[in-house]
């Protein structure tokens, strides 16, 4: 049954595993780049180490501590596969997400995104998502990243309206985690990680075609 969340002015959105199906096109770019330092990249250990994560955290995480300048050209080396893997095999929408941010934007809610990724554009553009969003807010906006509030919080500001006005739509613990820290109600698609996985939302759902847009407006 879907929880009510006082009726929210505007949905905040994470990108990866919430609108686009991209941990793929992610583990293909990190498998490569991390092939350039001898590291056989599974994609067994991207579902464990990699989802919802930042790039530098993911690096660093497999890599160990790196000097500066070594962690930019691997971040760099890492978008640009990612651009390679988006021009050769481009990416999937999560079904219903974009059908959802239209309907509720119909219906006046205002919209946009909160993710990690440093490159959302290059996504939600090739999701075809251009011009459903009054702003972006990414890793390359903010100083901590997910699971810190500070995403979400800015996110909020970029609207001008108070975290508890908006509804944040998360797919994995550490996004649900940024999300509650932020102070807002946040709605868990099990999409990417587990349902039992995502217990700390205000509600889990299988899919979009299970939330009840129209009972958020009152």
């Amino acid at each position: 049954m879907q929880t009510p969340t006082d009726h929210p002015q505007a949905l905040i959105f994470d990108m990866d595993g919430v609108l686009v199906s991209s941990e793929r096109v992610h583990w293909k770019a990190y498998r490569a780049t991390l092939a350039t330092a001898g590291i056989d990249y599974s994609w067994e250990a991207y579902r464990d180490t990699g989802l919802g994560i930042s790039r530098e955290n993911v690096l660093m995480s497999i890599l160990g501590p790196l000097e500066e300048q070594r962690l930019l050209e691997l971040m760099q080396l890492k978008e640009d596969h990612v651009r390679i893997v988006l021009g050769e095999e481009g990416v999937q929408r999560v079904p219903g997400a974009r059908e959802f941010v239209t309907a509720a934007r119909d219906r006046g809610l205002k919209t946009a995104v909160a993710t990690s990724s440093r490159n959302p554009e290059l996504f939600l553009e090739a999701g075809g998502y251009a011009e459903l969003f009054e702003s972006i807010t990414c890793r390359r906006d903010v100083e901590l990243p997910k699971p810190h509030p500070q995403t979400y919080l800015d996110a909020a500001a970029a609207l001008d309206l108070a975290p508890n006005r908006c509804l944040a739509f998360e797919d994995s613990p550490t996004g649900i985690e940024a999300a509650n820290a932020a102070g807002m109600a946040v709605f868990a698609l099990a999409t990417t990680h587990p349902a039992d996985s995502l217990g700390e939302a205000t509600a889990v759902f299988n899919g979009f075609e299970k939330i009840e847009l129209d009972s958020l407006l009152g």
